[in-house]
């Protein structure tokens, strides 16, 4: 299917759908819909732990970093403001609206290479992310992130293009960074991913989670010697639960802060309990 042109009747329209406007937290609408390409490639929606909205996600290490954000931001629900930089909200997808207008210095940018080749109408550039966070004397502010491979730098048109989200967010006094594939913990993002699925709605009541949470909690605290795999094995015909019950719930204790790992390693059910857990 041919690209369609970019226009300035579809830009007015995403504007008035309230994309990437000034809303924050479930009622953001990100600048970029999975809907909007239907064969975007690696592209994922994923429903926010913190935050109950959809995500719309363009990449595997936007997704990665997606979900290391999304997990500081739950410890932060736990832990006040005690850290140095607590995050509040993710928006993903946000457009650099008025580009132009925003950056002063744009003489020896090359912005003909993000404009429509048909109808000449400027692209909305976007950045990946945009970060609420809060500092520990409880005040707010804003950072922006874009997450790129290492690979895609050498193209001219990467470059540019970073160029001027940093220029851009330069102008509007807010932090910017880029994030390689290089700097992402993959091994981190993928045991947030590991846990996290339990903190969303699996259909069991609850309190009873919790409650059995407790109880596993206790089975792991007084058998710290034994290999974690017999202690959740155990759990399970115990409590009469049906198999695998039990490392569920050794996630959800996991996801709660109520036990804590080392996220940048795998789990290895077959070591004793005091050896994974920290």
């Amino acid at each position: 299917m041919a690209k369609q042109p970019w226009t300035n009747e579809k830009l007015n329209k995403l504007l008035k759908e309230g994309r990437g406007q000034d809303a924050v937290g479930k009622d953001y609408i990100p600048w970029v819909k999975i809907s909007d390409f239907p064969s975007i490639g690696r592209a994922t929606r994923i429903f926010g732990v913190k935050i109950p909205r959809i995500y719309h996600i363009q990449s595997d290490n936007q997704l990665r970093c997606f979900l290391i954000f999304e997990w500081s931001a739950l410890q932060s629900s736990e832990s006040g403001v005690n850290s140095p930089t607590a995050i509040v909200d993710i928006r993903e997808s946000f457009p650099l609206l008025n580009m132009l207008e925003t950056i002063d210095d744009k003489d020896d940018l090359r912005m003909d290479k993000f404009t429509d080749k048909e109808t000449g109408v400027p692209l909305v550039l976007v950045t990946n992310f945009v970060l609420t966070v809060r500092d520990a004397d409880g005040k707010e502010r804003l950072v922006a992130r874009s997450v790129k491979n290492a690979s895609e730098l050498k193209r001219s048109s990467t470059f540019e293009n970073l160029e001027i989200q940093r220029r851009y967010w330069r102008a509007k006094g807010v932090e910017w960074k880029l994030i390689t594939d290089k700097q992402i913990p993959k091994q981190f993002a993928k045991n947030v991913s590991w846990v996290r699925e339990t903190l969303l709605d699996d259909g069991m009541d609850s309190n009873e989670k919790s409650e059995q949470a407790q109880l596993l909690h206790n089975d792991l605290m007084r058998y710290p010697n034994l290999k974690l795999s017999d202690v959740l094995n155990a759990f399970d015909r115990k409590e009469g639960v049906s198999q695998g019950s039990g490392l569920y719930l050794f996630r959800y204790l996991i996801a709660k802060k109520l036990i804590h790992i080392d996220m940048n390693q795998s789990v290895q059910v077959a070591r004793n309990v005091r050896d994974v857990l920290q």
